[in-house]
């Protein structure tokens, strides 16, 4: 057939790149796939955000920056859609409070255009729309309009299936073949190195990190991403070393030195750090929160409460035994390498693509 023949034209509804983010990462990345690619070319309409918040994405944001930012958007995808003509338009939503509403805007004038859309969930849905009203009101129309629904998480494919009757697609976020480790990681006698990467903030379990190591004061935990304003403040005990934000060559660095990955977030849709640290052999602790379940089952980590401490201590403790680290770190490269590559990645979503175009054409 000629559909499977000619490469796909995609348009991208995504953020890129300042400032520094989860879809950000992964727009970035697909857009360099495409490059290479002889079966998708790409183009994107870029909805990071503007002014302040593009400095600093701890900024407050402001009702007129919002409107600027949404006006901007449209007139973007306007011109992107006459002028690039995509065969298929694929929308990622972080589901917002404000962008849930632009992402229902952006695909309503997809639709009117008669262009397939796939909406790709960049969250963990029950947690962003958390009982909102007007949320989950444009959480259903954009269900409506989409061709295909793509998700990052079991738990964000039962709430669709709840709240809306409808079936979604899991679509893993990827990580790039050269970020894999080349060989099994050494593995230390004893845990010395606890770390974390992401952003220093509240909502990632940072309060319950820095409880857990007054527990455990004879390990150092290093935190590794922007500080909030509310973490820096507060006084640290002497194991636990701030980074601050560092490039990718330094989280690598610190990846391959540290013994375990503690990642104790409230929520996430599918957390490129906790691949990252997988992907460089490294066993994890993890909160059973988005795709963290998923990732790791039963054999990559140890899954601890959400806002325990206790838990977070045990799990370092019951992770001392240097084989039972060293299984872990084996079986999670070898995940990565079966599942999160993004030639893997990128090939399934290249395959829901085609069915979707074909699907529009009559089958």
């Amino acid at each position: 057939m000629v559909l499977n023949e000619n490469p796909i034209k995609a348009l991208l509804i995504s953020n890129l790149p300042p400032p520094a983010s989860g879809i950000g990462s992964w727009t970035k990345r697909y857009l360099e796939w495409a490059e290479t690619s002889h079966n998708l070319k790409a183009e994107v309409v870029n909805t990071a955000v503007i002014g302040n918040r593009a400095i600093n994405i701890t900024a407050g944001r402001t009702l007129l920056e919002e409107v600027n930012r949404t006006v901007k958007i449209l007139r973007d995808l306007q011109h992107k859609l006459l002028a690039y003509q995509p065969n298929i338009v694929h929308l990622n939503s972080p589901c917002a409070r404000f962008g849930i509403m632009r992402d229902y805007l952006c695909a309503l004038m997809v639709k009117k255009r008669g262009i397939p859309i796939v909406i790709h969930f960049h969250c963990s849905i029950e947690d962003q729309v958390n009982g909102n009203k007007v949320q989950l009101y444009f959480l259903k129309k954009l269900v409506n309009i989409a061709d295909e629904l793509l998700v990052l998480n079991t738990p964000s494919r039962q709430f669709l299936k709840k709240t809306t009757d409808s079936e979604s697609i899991l679509v893993a976020n990827y990580i790039g073949a050269r970020y894999m480790i080349n060989q099994p990681k050494s593995i230390s006698p004893e845990i010395k190195t606890v770390l974390f990467v992401g952003h220093v903030i509240k909502t990632k379990g940072i309060m319950e990190l820095i409880s857990a190591a007054q527990h455990l004061a004879e390990i150092d935990f290093i935190l590794a991403g922007p500080v909030s304003p509310q973490i820096s403040v507060l006084s640290i005990p002497a194991n636990i070393k701030l980074l601050g934000q560092v490039d990718e060559s330094v989280v690598r660095e610190v990846l391959d030195e540290a013994d375990v990955f503690l990642f104790p977030s409230y929520t996430e849709g599918f957390a490129v750090a906790l691949l990252e640290a997988m992907a460089r052999g490294l066993p994890v602790i993890a909160t059973p929160v988005g795709a963290n379940r998923d990732m790791l089952e039963e054999h990559g980590g140890v899954l601890v409460r959400v806002g325990s401490v206790e838990d977070i201590v045990n799990a370092v403790n019951d992770l001392a035994p240097v084989n039972r680290r060293e299984a872990m770190s084996h079986w999670n490269v070898k995940k990565v390498a079966a599942k999160y590559t993004i030639n893997n990645v990128m090939n399934d979503l290249i395959g829901v693509y085609r069915d979707v175009i074909h699907a529009r054409q009559g089958g």
